[in-house]
């Protein structure tokens, strides 16, 4: 059973679990990046989700009774999520409301609209269905699936891997990934999204060159409400296609840290978001041993401890590198120390698979009899401990002291390159022999450390203030 596990996890079908469950985290994580950047972080995603996914279902089921069944399964899905878009936007527009215009709290106005999405949706629910935990009584719809032209299966070599990664995947998984690049065209090459950054990092220095401050934040917490909107459809009528009570289950409140630990960028916020997205699919699939539920359960939340641990480390050297800026003015090398935090996160990221590791090798000794018995839980155990260990110790040092980085560069980039080597390589495996996958996954993580500008450390060293 242990060895069927591990078989799927390493395939096509896992990393299209992955995008699948990627999804509802990634839309509003960028709803946050983006009410994040103007300087309204959006508290209350969570009860935008909710709303929309349960105004979604809603009206995607009462549209077969207003257009006919053959119409309404049509049109109908696309009813639903214009409409649970809509209800979320308009959540959202509460929430600026009551901090913008009534000078509300924040924080305690986000709380109090996840309160409101909770309680709301199962209040009407009950109403209109008698059921206070799901919307099963409702014929509702799900949106399209897409479905991939079968001649990329026959594609040499990666084409079986890639039809069945990416076929059958929700339109909604299609549209997450497609608003990263949309986002990030618009945050670094509109004015919009020019304005909607100076707003986020000094409003008082905005509005003194006439940029509208409070308009610019009032636009960006409703396209949060947007974002949130797409993630809460996605939950209901393309992950399943009912509503279940409080289904969201926290990933409104995941979607808050992506963007913290993917650097206040898009592509690093889906990067994130990816990382959330394969530690929950990871749960799901250990899930299906005979070891104790808690397990596989505890998983993401471990994950999300580390993304906070990240993020507080993260926090530190930013801190640090703005004493250096202010201090040095315009001898400041901006990209030198982008590439010092863009490589800390890196190595941070290559620990977590070491901590599950640890996790799963600690299980496997400890409860054996779910993995197929002593004899064959043991061996792998062992191994997996061990190169978790290494994995975890190596990369320690630059996660305590990030100016290792910079002081050790050829370490670091060893050290990059033997982690994130040994994963690719992991699952070059399905298409390669162990030799060839290793080579590649040793030259692809290379590549990597070079393209987040490890080559600007070679043969240069600064120093990083001590901390106050």
């Amino acid at each position: 059973m242990f060895d069927n596990v591990v078989e799927s996890i390493f395939s096509a079908a896992f990393l299209a679990s992955i995008l699948r469950v990627t999804t509802p985290i990634l839309l509003p994580s960028l709803g946050a990046l983006i009410s994040d950047r103007a300087g309204v972080i959006n508290i209350g995603l969570e009860g935008m989700m909710l709303v929309s996914a349960f105004v979604g279902v809603l009206f995607s089921a009462y549209s077969q009774d207003w257009f006919g069944p053959e119409t309404g399964a049509v049109i109908g899905p696309w009813i639903g999520m214009a409409m649970g878009v809509i209800a979320a936007m308009l959540t959202a527009l509460l929430l600026a409301f009551f901090h913008l215009t009534l000078r509300a709290n924040l924080i305690l106005s986000g709380v109090a609209i996840n309160f409101l999405g909770s309680a709301a949706t199962v209040a009407v629910m009950f109403e209109l269905t008698g059921d206070r935990g799901n919307t099963s009584t409702l014929a509702s719809l799900q949106m399209p699936f897409v479905q991939l032209p079968t001649f990329i299966e026959s594609i040499p070599v990666i084409g079986p891997f890639l039809y069945g990664t990416f076929n059958n995947q929700n339109i909604m998984t299609w549209i997450a990934f497609i608003a990263v690049a949309v986002v990030s065209f618009v945050l670094y090459r509109t004015a919009a999204g020019y304005h909607l950054r100076a707003v986020g990092e000094n409003p008082a220095a905005a509005e003194s060159v006439g940029i509208p401050v409070k308009r610019v934040q009032y636009r960006a917490l409703v396209i949060s409400g947007l974002f949130a909107g797409l993630g809460g459809i996605h939950m209901s009528m393309g992950y399943l296609s009912l509503f279940q009570r409080d289904m969201t289950a926290g990933r409104g409140f995941i979607a808050l840290a992506t963007p913290l630990l993917g650097g206040g960028t898009p592509v690093g916020t889906s990067l994130a978001s990816v990382v959330f997205g394969f530690f929950e699919s990871l749960a799901i699939r250990i899930g299906s041993l005979s070891i104790p539920p808690q397990l596989p359960q505890m998983v993401p939340y471990v994950a999300t401890v580390m993304a906070l641990v990240i993020y507080a480390l993260q926090g530190r050297l930013r801190a640090r590198v703005r004493t250096l800026r202010a201090s040095e003015g315009e001898n400041f090398d901006r990209r030198y120390w982008g590439t010092i935090q863009q490589l800390s996160v890196l190595h941070m990221l290559l620990m977590m698979p070491a901590v599950v590791g640890l996790i799963i090798s600690v299980s496997m000794f400890f409860v054996p009899k779910g993995f197929g018995g002593i004899e064959a839980a043991y061996p792998p155990a062992l191994v997996i401990a061990i190169i978790s260990v290494i994995l975890f110790g190596i990369g320690l040092p630059f996660v305590l002291k990030v100016e290792r980085i910079s002081e050790k560069a050829i370490l670091s980039a060893v050290v990059v390159t033997i982690s994130l080597g040994a994963l690719v390589a992991l699952l070059l495996t399905l298409f390669y022999e162990p030799i060839v996958a290793i080579v590649i996954g040793l030259i692809f993580a290379v590549i990597i450390w070079l393209l987040l500008g490890g080559w600007r450390l070679l043969g240069t060293r600064q120093a990083i203030p001590a901390p106050a």
